[in-house]
């Protein structure tokens, strides 16, 4: 029996359908037709990035970096496997291949790409805990997005930056950037980049005791990602909103987000963040005396942190866990664990030690 011989999608309409967010219609027409094709295979690669499953988008850029001809193809791949990578906690990775792009662009002198490397490699610094080192590459990137007036680019960089001063301890800096992401997005009309914004404004405002700003911006974002197929977006909105949810005090409503998250997470097998969930979710369950629950959660996220180059949850979990050990009388356990912690925060110039009161 003959097998019917499945026409090639023009790249063009799947393109448009990555645009207007319509990733899982981009697979049913890529189905059969994808394998030896390197533009295709960049295209799944895209399609499943924007669905949030980032180890599938993992294999098809792969796939398409092996067989690509084309600098710009090459170029294009490596650049989307390092945000993938950097997304995944695997900072050192991402960085490599940013830098890897930054040298072909820089021996073929295209300024375009040569500015996407720079910003994906100051995206890998920022996730690795190398703040200074990204604040410099993303402030040239900025300087570039504002000269050709590329108000998605500057969003962008801004909600990173916003990221950054967080972490630094600088509030009133962050909250101005991600204001300012907000403002940008709206400008070029980037529904996406809004969602982001928001959701940054909302972490940063719950580390400053803004709960009601939290629970409003996480609202908003989710509001976004309800109309999307992004699982990552809706994971991390879920996650968010428990946290703020958990600092109102309405430990049950949280729960529930905390578990919607992990089951989004999980699905995409975005072991990172998941590690973020298990440890909010034992900080309720700490709070509620249920300590053997919130010890098997802190546990888990341990391994999952510890598996990446995640250093802030590595920090958390180590806290979280010394609290809980302390209060089931291993306190030698406790007293190592707490000053590990401390140590660590202190040696990678982060301040996370101190959010014990979030």
């Amino acid at each position: 029996m003959a097998v019917k011989k499945t026409n090639r999608p023009e790249p063009e309409l799947l393109e448009e359908l990555l645009d207007a967010n319509q990733p899982s219609r981009v697979l049913e027409l890529l189905q059969g037709v994808r394998n030896k094709d390197a533009q295709l295979r960049f295209l799944e690669g895209e399609a499943y990035r924007q669905l949030g499953s980032f180890e599938k988008a993992i294999a098809s850029y792969a796939a398409s970096l092996q067989i690509c001809e084309s600098a710009e193809g090459r170029m294009d791949a490596l650049l989307a496997l390092a945000a993938c990578y950097r997304t995944l906690g695997h900072s050192a990775a991402a960085y490599e291949m940013g830098q890897d792009a930054l040298q072909m662009a820089q021996e073929l002198e295209m300024d375009d790409y040569l500015v996407r490397s720079m910003q994906e490699m100051g995206m890998a610094l920022r996730a690795w805990g190398r703040l200074e080192e990204a604040l410099e590459l993303l402030d040239a990137v900025l300087s570039y997005y504002q000269e050709q007036k590329d108000w998605a680019g500057m969003s962008f960089i801004c909600w990173a930056k916003g990221g950054i001063f967080r972490l630094q301890g600088h509030f009133e800096d962050g909250i101005k950037q991600f204001k300012d992401a907000i403002r940008l997005a709206k400008k070029a009309g980037d529904e996406i980049n809004l969602a982001y914004g928001y959701c940054g404004l909302a972490g940063i405002s719950r580390i400053c005791g803004k709960i009601d700003d939290c629970v409003k911006n996480y609202k908003l974002a989710e509001k976004i990602f309800r109309k999307t197929q992004d699982v990552f977006g809706k994971a991390y909105t879920n996650c968010g909103m428990a946290n703020g949810l958990r600092q109102q005090g309405k430990y049950d409503e949280a729960l529930r987000h905390y578990n919607a998250a992990d089951k989004l997470y999980s699905s995409i097998n975005d072991t990172v963040d998941l590690g973020f969930v298990k440890w909010g979710r034992a900080d309720i369950l700490k709070r509620k005396n249920k300590l053997a629950e919130a010890l098997k959660d802190l546990q888990e996220a341990r391994v999952l942190f510890d598996n990446s180059d995640e250093m802030r949850g590595q920090i958390l979990t180590k806290l979280s866990l010394a609290q809980v050990l302390y209060a089931l009388g291993k306190t030698q356990e406790a007293e190592e664990l707490y000053e590990a912690g401390v140590t660590q925060a202190r040696a990678e110039g982060l301040h996370t030690y101190l959010e014990s009161y979030t």
